[in-house]
Formats: structure tokens, sequence, C-alpha cells
């Protein structure tokens, strides 16, 4: 059987990471389907690698824009698919060709469009965009043979729009723990801590998009004025994609005088993520809207202490491994952050909890189940 997976909405954070984890233990599970994955020109040099059964193609239009992208996907992939004699489309990010007769599986990853409360303090244009990804969202879950949900609550906000799908499954994320394992004080260690200047941080690690709740967590750094060490730093790391909302909080930061101690690190490399973790005194995650959240695992593996938003996919996916708050709350997160500061003994028990939860998660499950749901297709 030939399987194509369309990979070239993956450009940075989590997509990029679930498609080469995917493909690498797609890789080493199945020996008997061959695998067309179509890219970008830099998502080849980002996901390729040698094997018999993978081949690995990169277009031009859909790097472009999302417009062009939208177009490539809709007119031009079907009739490759078609020439290609594919037999199964696996698109993971939210759509798939709605005119295309080759059978479909497609994952819900960005349930953004679903929230109930997402759309609050969005301009006009992204609640058009929102709206927009909704409705292509529902038509390709529709016409998918299967649709796969990276966590329970991505799942049950989807059905509330009161949508009917063939078949639906949840598929959770998994974690490398070749990479993702606590490091602590060693040579490399200390290298990593004098690149980037830190010693003692709080930790969020995620692309700079206004439902990621940042300026909460500022709000709440800057409440905890003289109530903690004021050597303790705020770090975050990822990529910006909403510059408009980074130039507000940039400002906020100006204005309370903490541009020293909040600090933006950018899109830091892969191999120094699990050093950022394995040194924070805490990592916090104040997201308010998520399908799964795999830089908490990346966290949890790594032995950090996690305080969560209570909102729902967090608990599901860090169980009793995290304290959890209001993530629309600064005062509430204020609280959080400095009792347990406060206390040594529940830091280590969220350590050890987070390395027993993170055990949860794994990339070959995610590949055995994903190839299941391809090779249980008619």
């Amino acid at each position: 059987m030939k399987i194509a997976i369309n990979t070239t909405s993956a450009v940075a954070g989590g997509g990029v990471t679930y498609i080469k984890n995917l493909l690498a233990h797609l890789s080493r599970l199945d020996t008997t389907h061959h695998y067309l994955v179509l890219t970008t020109r830099a998502g080849k040099e980002r996901f390729s690698f040698q094997h018999p059964r993978f081949t690995f193609l990169s277009f031009r239009l859909p790097s472009k824009s999302s417009a062009l992208r939208l177009w490539w996907e809709q007119i031009v992939l079907p009739r490759f698919l078609k020439r290609n004699h594919v037999h199964i489309l696996f698109s993971p990010a939210n759509m798939c060709p709605l005119f295309s007769k080759i059978s479909n599986v497609v994952m819900i990853q960005n349930i953004e469009p679903f929230g109930n409360r997402v759309p609050e303090n969005r301009s006009f244009m992204q609640r058009i965009r929102l709206k927009f990804l909704k409705r292509l969202t529902i038509m390709s879950a529709q016409k998918a043979q299967t649709a796969i949900f990276p966590s329970v609550k991505a799942r049950a906000d989807f059905e509330k729009s009161g949508v009917l799908i063939k078949h639906a499954e949840v598929i959770y994320h998994g974690i490398n723990r070749e990479i993702f394992h606590p490091i602590r004080d060693d040579d490399k260690a200390f290298q990593f801590r004098k690149k980037y200047h830190l010693d003692n941080f709080i930790l969020f690690v995620s692309n700079i998009q206004r439902y990621k709740n940042f300026f909460e967590l500022i709000r709440a750094f800057v409440l905890l004025k003289n109530k903690i060490d004021n050597a303790i730093q705020l770090v975050f790391a990822g990529t910006c994609f909403d510059q408009e909302y980074f130039d507000e909080m940039k400002a906020f930061i100006t204005g309370e005088g903490y541009e020293h101690r909040i600090l933006f690190l950018g899109n830091i490399p892969y191999e120094d993520l699990p050093y950022l973790y394995s040194a924070c005194k805490l990592f916090v995650y104040p997201s308010t809207c998520e399908s799964f959240g795999l830089t908490l695992v990346e966290a949890m593996a790594c032995g950090a202490p996690v305080l969560a938003s209570s909102r729902e996919p967090m608990p599901e996916i860090c169980a009793d491994a995290a304290l959890y708050f209001d993530p629309m709350n600064p005062v509430a997160i204020a609280d959080m952050i400095m009792e347990t500061l406060k206390n040594p003994g529940l830091l280590s028990a969220l350590a050890r909890n987070s390395l027993e939860r993170a055990k949860a998660f794994s990339w070959e499950n995610t590949a055995r189940n994903t190839l299941k749901t391809f090779t249980n297709i008619p």
C-alpha cells in the first residue's frame, strides 16, 4: 500500500517535532508499505532520511503563503495523488483535499477554532481566519475515513460542534527519551547556563501566540516583586508568530523596569531544550487552549516541577504531576508560584511526579497506533 503524508504545514514548534518523530518511528515499525512524504524545500532538509520505503518530495508553492498552500492542497495535490496511485493520504494539520477520491486520514492538530473563549481579544481578520479554519476543519473531518485527535479534550471540543464523522481516534503524542531526560550539573550544563546567561529562572517554552497567554504570566511575575528572590528570572523560548502581541508585552515589561528579569530567548536549538527544562526552577504553562501540549511532556521527562493552566487538556496530560491555576488570574498564578518556590519538599515531589507521568508517553506508541489507523481503512 502507498501512503502519502502531507507535511507542508509543519513549519515550527510541536508540528515539526511530531512529524520528525512519527516518520522516524514509522520507518522502524513498518516494513510493508511505501511512504511518500510531501513537504517543502525547508521541510525536506528538516525531515528527510535514507530509507528504502520512504520517498521525500518537496514542493515550492505550499511554502509561499497560506493561500497558495490551500490552493495546492485542494487543486494540485489530488491530481498528484491519483497520478502516483496513492491509496491513503494522511493530513496531520486539520485539512485534507475535499474533492479527492483517495482515502483520507486527518489529524485535528489545531483545536483553537473550536474553543468557546478563544476569539476573545482577536482582531477582525483573526476572527475571520478562525471561522474559515473551523469550516475547513469540519469539512475535512467529514470527508476523512478517520479523524485523529491528540487528546480526549480535543475530540470533545470538536464534538461540541455537533458534526458527525465516520470514525475518530485519540492518539497521544510521544517523547524522545534519548533527548529528553534530566541533565544535572556537568560540563555541558555549565556551558549551557553560560551560553544563555541563566542561573535561577522560571520557564515557559512555546511559540508566541495570544492564546498561549504569555501576558498573564508576565503580569503574575511582576506581582511577585520582593516576594521571591529578585535574582529569579522569567524565561521564554519560542518563535514569535504574533508581532503585535509581542510588542504589547515588551512595552509592558519596559514600563515595569523588568527588561533584565524577563527574557525572550527566541527559537533556541532543539538540542538545547533538555538543558533548559532540567535547569529551570519551575516550568509554568499558562496556555488557554491546546490540543495536546507537547512541551509539557518534554518538561516532565526532564524532571521539571510543573505548574499548569487548569483548562483541559493540561490536567489530562499532566494528571497528578502538576499543580493547576486559573490562567486568566495573575494573582492566582503569582500565589501558586510563590508558595511552590518556598516549599522545597513540594518542588521535589513535583519533579518526581513529572518523571513518573512522562513514562505514559511514547513516540513508538504514537507511530504504532497511527499505522494501525492506516491499515484499518478498507
